[in-house]
C-alpha cells in the first residue's frame, strides 16, 4: 500500500522474522524482530523530500503505536498504528528515529517491540 510518496515496509513478528524497506524512496537492511518483547535496530536510506512508511504484519495485536525517538531533522509521525519517516527536502546526512509497537502477542501476553532507525538521507 502507497500513502503518497512513502514507501512501505512489512514487519513480521515470529522465531524468524524481519523487516526490510520495499521501495524506491526507502531501502535499507533486515531488521530481524525475535520475540513480542524486543528491541531492533537497523539502517536504511531515504531521498530527501521522501519518506516510509512502516506497515505492521505480525501474530498478535497491535494496539498503539508511538514514536519514542524523535528525529532530529527529518519528520516522523503515526497515522492510524503506522509509523512513518520523510526526510527533509534538500538535506543531506545522517538522522534516526525509533518507534514503538504496543499490544499483545498471540497467546494473550504483553507486546512491545520497539524498532530504531538510523538513517542516512541522500540527494
Amino acid at each position: 500500500m502507497r500513502l503518497g510518496f512513502l514507501g512501505t515496509v512489512s514487519f513480521c513478528l515470529a522465531l524468524s522474522a524481519a523487516a526490510a524497506p520495499a521501495m524506491a524512496e526507502c531501502s535499507g537492511g533486515v531488521v530481524p524482530l525475535n520475540s513480542a518483547r524486543y528491541e531492533a535496530v537497523g539502517e536504511i536510506s531515504v531521498k530527501a523530500g521522501t519518506g516510509c512508511s512502516f506497515n505492521i504484519t505480525m501474530p498478535g495485536a497491535v494496539q498503539e503505536t508511538k514514536i519514542v525517538l524523535s528525529p532530529k531533522v527529518g519528520r516522523a509521525g503515526v497515522q492510524g498504528l503506522t509509523p512513518f519517516y520523510i526526510a527533509k527536502p534538500g538535506y543531506r546526512g545522517p538522522d534516526e528515529f525509533g518507534y514503538a509497537f504496543i499490544g499483545t502477542d498471540q497467546y494473550g501476553g504483553p507486546m512491545n517491540v520497539v524498532i530504531k532507525w538510523k538513517v542516512t538521507v541522500t540527494p
